[in-house]
């Protein structure tokens, strides 16, 4: 697919969206503060509160399904649609460089998008894996990311339906077409200045492109002098609210694996509770 053909087909998108039914959070921050574990976290918790749930990976790393507890033999050979674009293609009826006379049409069925693109990891429970760049010189994976970002905008959910994607790492892949489709922004962050910093930059641009709630997530904290030092660093007017998380040892211990914690509880999984149910207030 080309840059102007993917561009093209993201206007198209942009044109006739989806009916942005259900609940849709976006977790972002930078690299290694726990995005993939909070996005795991509130997946099962969803999937395990009875809802429909569909978890999006935009990360390059990869990582999701083995948080979710999809079994590693089977994760490690997932095959991310940045690599299948011919199906996208397909999807939405209309082929890059063959003209855009048609009506661009998506099924308005979650389960429906999964089934060509996604993995169950539950009966309620599916994974739908994007991809980035995850190798050197292979060109700029931009205007694939833009429609898929497109993609999951147009998705048709329910009421209670739950679809969370964990973003790609840090500012750069951060934008209006990844972000379109969502109208709260977790950010998360450590308890550390560049952490810190990172994550106030994440918020001021969720607010330039029109996101509805941006919250700040608070990970692997060690006492309320973490919350006093964000802050200190971090104005109070950035976010509408601060959710800290302290650290757990039970995350260590099962990690990547965040399935055992919905049933053994703990800190983490327990603060992870509360803030699922104030997103919903």
């Amino acid at each position: 697919m080309s840059r102007k053909a993917a561009a093209e087909l993201v206007k198209e998108l942009r044109r006739r969206p989806g009916n942005q039914g259900g609940q849709r959070i976006l977790v972002v921050g930078k690299g290694g503060v726990g995005k993939t574990t909070l996005s795991a976290a509130l997946c099962l918790l969803g999937a395990a509160e009875g809802r429909r749930v569909l978890a999006v990976d935009q990360d390059a790393q990869q990582n999701l399904a083995y948080s979710l507890g999809y079994p590693p033999d089977k994760a490690a050979f997932l095959r991310p649609i940045t690599q299948e674009l011919d199906y996208i293609e397909q999807r939405v009826g209309a082929r890059p460089g063959n003209g855009w006379g048609g009506l661009i049409n998506l099924t308005p069925d979650v389960s429906d998008v999964t089934e060509r693109f996604g993995v169950r990891i539950a009966p309620n429970l599916d994974l739908l894996v994007m991809g980035g760049v995850v190798q050197a010189s292979t060109g700029c994976l931009c205007p694939e990311n833009s429609l898929l970002g497109a993609l999951v905008r147009f998705l048709n959910s329910k009421d209670d339906d739950l679809i969370v994607m964990d973003a790609q790492a840090g500012l750069e892949p951060f934008g209006r077409t990844v972000a379109d489709g969502f109208g709260t922004a977790l950010v998360v962050s450590e308890p550390t200045f560049n952490s810190l910093q990172v994550a106030a930059r994440i918020a001021k641009l969720s607010r330039d492109i029109g996101m509805r709630r941006v919250d700040l997530v608070l990970n692997k904290c060690q006492g309320s002098s973490d919350e006093e030092k964000a802050k200190r660093l971090i104005p109070e007017t950035l976010f509408d609210a601060v959710h800290p998380l302290s650290m757990d040892q039970s995350v260590r211990d099962n990690e990547p694996d965040v399935s055992p914690l919905i049933e053994n509880g703990g800190q983490y999984m327990e603060a992870v509770r509360r803030l699922a149910v104030s997103l919903v207030r």
